[in-house]
């Protein structure tokens, strides 16, 4: 299997070196460009499962499709309140990757609908102001952080300093601040985001704080008209952070770089974002299936 990390890396450039292809700012992606998000969105399907499906490997098309990892360091969540996510050695990076709402679930889907903007600790986020955050994807956070930093320690004493952080839907929204905080806990490892169909997790200080801690290395991409991506509104204050891939037509063919903070040629051109089937992809091809295909 190519290289994760290489391939994250090759994402990033997109941004940091655009190709001839411009519309305002907006860069249209290559096929080399678009291929790291395959292995990525295995990635983001397989923390669907339950922890044994993890630790035995046995987690569908996401694992056979996936190297077998070094070490898995860690596992959790109760796929209700809490959603499922692990913490992987996979040779080049350490992979942490956390799934979505479970739509079967009255508590996960509370999660989601709990709007309240909350303050949130400098524990976790220093020199943080102003910043208020949806206290449902913030409370899932805070449950989470503490298994997935020592997993993460586990991986930075067996020398791996990259990390990749990985999240579809929900998970998207814990990936922004999970990355965030990673790279703010352990200054020497490089912390990558690599979020799938996240919604907006706070306000305009919160999206200006991811930007501000790890630049181009977070990117979230949106599959066209994918209504989760819009939510919640700006109306009520919330904003994305930088560096959305948006998948620009219905075809799925098209995806593109988009600099800045709701950049209005991608997603937000649209006068209406209110699918629902695309928003499980594809993704390069993938579609987030978890352990049922």
């Amino acid at each position: 299997m190519l290289q994760l990390l290489t391939l994250a890396l090759a994402a990033t450039t997109a941004f940091a070196t655009p190709t001839p292809e411009r519309r305002d700012s907006v860069v249209t992606l290559t096929s080399e460009q678009i291929a790291p998000w395959k292995n990525l969105a295995y990635y983001a399907s397989a923390a669907y499962c339950a922890s044994s499906k993890i630790k035995s490997w046995s987690c569908g098309t996401a694992c056979k499709n996936l190297a077998t990892p070094q070490t898995v360091y860690a596992t959790g969540g109760d796929n209700a309140q809490t959603p499922y996510w692990y913490v992987l050695n996979n040779g080049s990076a350490i992979i942490v990757s956390v799934c979505g709402t479970n739509a079967l679930s009255y508590a996960s889907i509370a999660v989601d609908m709990d709007y309240t903007p909350t303050a949130p600790d400098s524990t976790y986020f220093p020199n943080l102001s102003g910043a208020k955050l949806h206290h449902g994807f913030y409370s899932a956070f805070t449950r989470i952080a503490p298994g997935v930093a020592t997993g993460v320690q586990s991986g930075l004493d067996a020398g791996i300093t990259d990390v990749i952080v990985i999240g579809h839907s929900l998970g998207g929204a814990i990936g922004h601040q999970l990355a965030t905080y990673l790279q703010q806990k352990f200054t020497s490892a490089t912390v990558y985001g690599r979020l799938f169909a996240s919604p907006r997790v706070g306000n305009q200080a919160w999206a200006d704080y991811v930007d501000s801690t790890l630049g181009t290395r977070a990117q979230h991409i949106v599959n066209y008209n994918d209504a989760v991506p819009q939510s919640p509104s700006q109306a009520m204050g919330f904003q994305q952070s930088s560096n959305e891939i948006w998948i620009a037509n219905a075809a799925g063919t098209k995806y593109i770089a988009c600099p800045g903070q709701e950049n209005k040629a991608c997603q937000d051109s649209l006068a209406a974002a209110t699918g629902t089937s695309v928003h499980l992809g594809p993704y390069a091809g993938v579609t987030i299936s978890g352990c049922y295909y």
